[in-house]
């Protein structure tokens, strides 16, 4: 895990993690951080369905469908926030930027 991230994200995916879930920092947060840039947002990957997620967020945590037909939570830890998203493989990208399926 990358260090100097926020108590926060690190609480979200410590929470999937002891739900048994695999959880993993994915999208411009790594990539910020690798060009040792302060994140603006965290996305977060996961095992777990979107109903799944919402167990592992017990008191401390609010979570939102922000994103419930891609598999899309926003979950809140005080004042941090991640998109945590179930793993998915995309279609092709005719347009070249969004998913056909």
């Amino acid at each position: 895990m990358m260090s100097n991230i926020p108590v926060g994200i690190s609480d979200i995916l410590r929470a999937l993690r002891e739900g048994g879930y695999q959880a993993y920092l994915v999208g411009g947060c790594v990539r910020d951080r690798l060009l040792g840039f302060t994140p603006g947002d965290y996305d977060i990957c996961t095992s777990a369905l979107p109903e799944e997620m919402k167990t592992c967020f017990g008191e401390g945590f609010r979570t939102y469908d922000s994103g419930i037909k891609h598999g899309t939570l926003t979950v809140l830890r005080g004042e941090t926030s991640a998109e945590v998203t179930t793993f998915r493989l995309d279609g092709g990208y005719t347009d070249g930027r969004h998913p056909d399926a």
